[in-house]
């Protein structure tokens, strides 16, 4: 239980410096924040302010994060895929080969 907090408490100090140099990260990105604004679906004004104030809310901080690093948050996204996946085989929890064997038969049978 102890070890969980330590890693709780490491994961929200790493996620207070990465908010806290969000604002540098959006104006030193390829994109103009009209364009970050719209593809994240704040309103300009509202964009410049959390901008300025550096108050964005985690959900707009990991949208923003998809359009200016999309690499970044795809192989994070992967990453988690694999870890998930990774704990789902040490339980046992897998699809035996011959159940995922691609099967037309199976598909049409499936339909009926």
């Amino acid at each position: 239980m102890k070890l969980k907090l330590i890693i709780m408490i490491t994961e929200l100090i790493e996620t207070k410096k990465i908010i806290s140099n969000f604002d540098k990260m959006i104006v030193n990105s390829p994109y103009k924040t009209d364009y970050i604004s719209k593809r994240a679906n704040i309103p300009l004004p509202t964009f410049y302010r959390k901008l300025r104030e550096n108050k964005f809310s985690l959900d707009e901080i990991i949208a923003i994060v998809e359009i200016i690093e999309p690499e970044m948050y795809e192989f994070e996204m992967l990453s988690k895929k694999i870890a998930i996946a990774e704990e789902q085989f040490k339980k046992g929890q897998f699809i035996k080969h011959e159940d995922f064997v691609f099967s037309t038969k199976k598909i049409l049978a499936s339909r009926k």
